[in-house]
């Protein structure tokens, strides 16, 4: 127990260089009408942003309390990625040169 006070600033530390990695190199997916996908749900054009299912901080306290669930449910969330729309988080954009794709972007009224 001489260690937990050591795990608890380790898994802080943690945190704070995770958000702000995140804050820095996460979003690349942004709205933008040259953009080359567009949204099915919503027809928003831009660039898809990755997102990831679960929640960090479940997946923290996994890690510090119990190793073998913490090391599934991080790779369930690995594996559970996706690029979703910028504008409305949904999934599966499609590319605009696609047939789908020139589609939606002809029904967009003129701007």
């Amino acid at each position: 127990m001489t260690y937990l006070p050591s795990i608890i600033l380790l898994a802080i530390l943690c945190a704070v260089v995770y958000a702000a990695f995140r804050g820095v190199f996460g979003g690349r997916g942004k709205v933008s009408q040259a953009g080359h996908h567009v949204c099915p749900a919503c027809g928003s054009r831009g660039e898809p942003e990755r997102k990831t299912r679960g929640s960090t901080l479940i997946e923290l306290v996994l890690w510090l309390c119990f190793i073998i669930p913490g090391v599934i449910y991080s790779i369930w969330r690995l594996t559970s990625r996706y690029e979703a729309c910028p504008a409305c988080g949904a999934p599966g954009m499609i590319p605009v040169n696609t047939p789908r794709g020139r589609q939606l972007t002809q029904s967009d009224p003129p701007a």
